[in-house]
């Protein structure tokens, strides 16, 4: 059962709305519980999950290039991060490959098969968001767009510098 799959787009029958109504951490994370249910849905006819596209999209456009560089970018843990990569690697969409100047660095790459799979993998993606953004205007999406980048960009200068002094790295 992957780490998502208790995360519902919609609470439990029941469940109470926190007292400050709809928040918007509420909604960014029902938001997000949609879009993972959703890409999920979409990609279980491939035999993949939302994190496991996430892996292999992540290798492919650069942004990793270890496990280790996987779990920072993705904010994954080192056990959980192992278990999809093994997945991936079953599959054979993912290559793992030791360095020649040192073995202790096992660097990851997306497979034949992989890069074969991506544009479809890409997408379902794209047809998951497009339902998402639905009824937006091309103005209003732009506006989230930057909204969600100046968040990012809030976090990373103050909450970035918190979340690595909590958990010891640096």
């Amino acid at each position: 059962m992957s780490r998502r799959a208790s995360i519902k787009a919609e609470p439990p029958a029941g469940a109470q709305v926190p007292e400050e109504g709809l928040s918007v951490g509420y909604l960014m994370a029902r938001a997000r519980a949609s879009l993972l249910a959703g890409l999920d849905g979409e990609l279980a006819a491939f035999g993949l999950n939302a994190m496991q596209y996430a892996v292999l999209k992540h290798l492919a456009d650069g942004n990793a290039r270890t496990a280790a560089d996987l779990c920072r970018h993705m904010y994954y843990d080192t056990g959980s991060m192992t278990r999809i990569l093994d997945r991936l690697e079953e599959k054979g969409l993912l290559r793992r490959d030791r360095c020649r100047d040192d073995r202790r660095v096992v660097f990851l790459r997306v497979a034949a098969a992989g890069r074969a799979q991506l544009p479809r993998l890409r997408a379902a993606g794209s047809r998951v968001l497009e339902h998402h953004l639905a009824g937006l205007s091309a103005a209003e999406v732009d506006n989230l767009r930057s909204y969600l980048a100046r968040m990012i960009e809030n976090g990373k200068a103050s909450g970035g510098a918190h979340h690595h002094t909590r958990t010891g790295k640096s």
